[in-house]
């Protein structure tokens, strides 16, 4: 199967839950629990979504995606606490949820505009791209760029993943996959 050059995801209620602006008045620091979530400074618990923690190891190694860069494109209200949920989520005893991403694009504004920087910094065109996203508004504009989009309305699903990438390589780049 012809696989893309960038998978992207975002990270609140795709990657995981709850988003981080729910966690207002509690949030950083999180602590790792031993059933691998994380919990926020008032006890909230902050989960892998899906199946997700099983993607990303495979990301990290599996030698089929040695060629593939992995990307972060999310409007997440708090970055700083996104950056340390990247770092203490574990995927597998020796790496963290954050050492997949070759490129991490954090911050408020427009999806496309996270896509425009992604092509610009990573050389790829957004027909050799793949985006997780949970919101359909998001999707419609990545989409428009050329952008081949999946729909995760409860997180990214081993279903998701392989449709996605099954579009993908049927060459139906900039079109929103939905279950």
């Amino acid at each position: 199967m012809t696989l893309p050059e960038l998978i992207v995801f975002d990270l609140d209620n795709c990657v995981w839950f709850p988003e981080m602006y729910q966690l207002w008045g509690g949030g950083a620091p999180f602590k790792q629990k031993s059933d691998g979530d994380l919990s926020d400074r008032n006890g909230e618990r902050v989960y892998l979504m899906g199946d997700i923690r099983n993607i990303m190891n495979e990301l990290k190694n599996d030698s089929k995606y040695a060629n593939v860069e992995i990307a972060i494109a999310s409007c997440c209200d708090e970055p700083t606490w996104a950056e340390e949920c990247l770092r203490k989520f574990k995927i597998n005893d020796n790496d963290h949820l954050g050492s997949v991403f070759k490129y991490k694009h954090i911050y408020k504004g427009s999806k496309a505009n996270h896509f425009r920087a992604l092509a610009n910094e990573s050389g790829y065109d957004f027909d050799q791209m793949v985006f997780f996203d949970d919101q359909t508004g998001n999707c419609q504009t990545v989409s428009k760029l050329g952008v081949t989009c999946v729909l995760t309305p409860h997180g990214v699903t081993r279903a998701h993943f392989d449709k996605g990438l099954e579009q993908f390589a049927n060459g139906k780049t900039g079109t929103i996959v939905r279950l």
